[in-house]
């Protein structure tokens, strides 16, 4: 962005054009917590062979490479085409957690990435007719049932790129958690039923996660294989509400969507990103993608002890779409209000900051 831009000053469409930018850039998980750091040196090479997704290969021998930049930054310049990436790690996974998530960054300009020889996420296509998706942040979950909690564990990444720049080439790369989850007590993170107009492409199907006619959530549903989707999809859950629990005073939290959205609990609509919009004037500042939904449940609406059902029509405008980051669950208000407090304040703290530079 040129600089005389800030001394001259903004017009509303200059500056409405920039706070979509600014939006666009910020869709990566806010309340995620690490567990491992990977920026720094990975072990690489050029070329393709799937023996390197095995935790036995002896990569002695690669380059080191800073991740996360791209490769053509690391010094091999000119190249396109097949490289992987490797690095071990060693990692003690909360106890309550059925996943923890692997936060790859952006990849340009498709990726498939294995953890311990199983293939845990791929995005875009790969060559000769290759797919991008060098502009979806890649989130995998990885089941804590394939790592190994008292040693090693290996990442490998297989990238393809097509043209320009390669390789992992920004954003969070660490193994993270969401602490709010925690705090549902109806966790609905993970498998739901989805509908939409184009199928998940091959090499997803491969992934250890993937189900037919579901999809796990949260994360775009680009990394979950559902290249260049833009329009209406449907994603649908069923659940037991446990007895023991209140249905009175109950929040939904569906997590981030991008973009906007329609919640339906057993057939009765309870809220909609316009709906929040109006109720929470503090979100006029945000884009739709980063308001976090939080849907008040009518008193009795939930079955007690019984089946219910949610349905959360989507639709995505443009770019990364989908329920893509949580938590996801049923809580109590006393427990929820905090969690929404917090994310009224981080989206209004990161909306001053981008004024500030402009405006200073």
């Amino acid at each position: 962005m040129n600089s005389n831009i800030k001394i001259l000053g903004l017009n509303k469409i200059l500056l409405l054009v920039i706070i979509t930018a600014f939006s666009a850039g910020n869709v990566h998980a806010k309340d995620l917590e690490s567990l491992v750091n990977l920026k720094g040196y990975w072990k690489f090479t050029i070329g393709d062979d799937p023996q390197w997704a095995s935790p036995d290969y002896n990569d002695s021998k690669w380059t080191k490479v800073f991740v996360p930049q791209s490769w053509e930054q690391n010094g091999f310049q000119n190249y396109n085409g097949y490289a992987w990436y490797r690095r071990t790690f060693t990692i003690a996974p909360p106890k309550s957690a059925q996943y923890v998530y692997l936060n790859m960054g952006y990849i340009d300009d498709a990726d498939q990435v294995y953890v311990n020889g199983k293939l845990v996420g791929a995005s875009g296509q790969m060559g000769p007719k290759s797919e991008t998706a060098f502009g979806i942040p890649r989130m995998y979950p990885i089941p804590k049932s394939i790592l190994n909690k008292e040693g090693a564990n290996l990442i490998a990444v297989r990238v393809y790129d097509d043209y320009n720049d390669g390789g992992i080439t920004g954003g969070e790369i660490n193994i993270s958690f969401d602490s709010d989850q925690f705090k549902m007590n109806v966790d609905l993170s993970g498998y739901w039923d989805f509908e939409t107009s184009i199928e998940a492409d091959e090499s997803n199907r491969k992934v250890i996660t993937y189900r037919e006619g579901k999809i796990f959530v949260p994360g775009f549903w680009e990394a979950r294989g559902y290249n260049q989707l833009d329009g209406r999809a449907v994603y649908t859950k069923s659940f037991t509400y446990p007895a023991n629990l209140s249905t009175r005073d109950q929040v939904l939290f569906a997590g981030r969507i991008d973009d906007v959205d329609e919640v339906y609990l057993n057939g009765e609509k309870i809220g909609s990103s316009s709906q929040l919009r109006r109720k929470h004037r503090r979100y006029s500042y945000s884009s739709d993608h980063l308001i976090l939904r939080a849907y008040d449940i009518p008193d009795n609406l939930l079955n007690k002890g019984g089946e219910n059902t949610i349905e959360i029509m989507v639709r995505d405008h443009t770019g990364p779409g989908g329920i893509y980051d949580g938590p996801i669950g049923i809580t109590d208000r006393e427990t929820a209000s905090p969690i929404i407090d917090k994310s009224l304040k981080d989206n209004k703290s990161s909306f001053q900051k981008f004024l500030d530079y402009w405006f200073d």
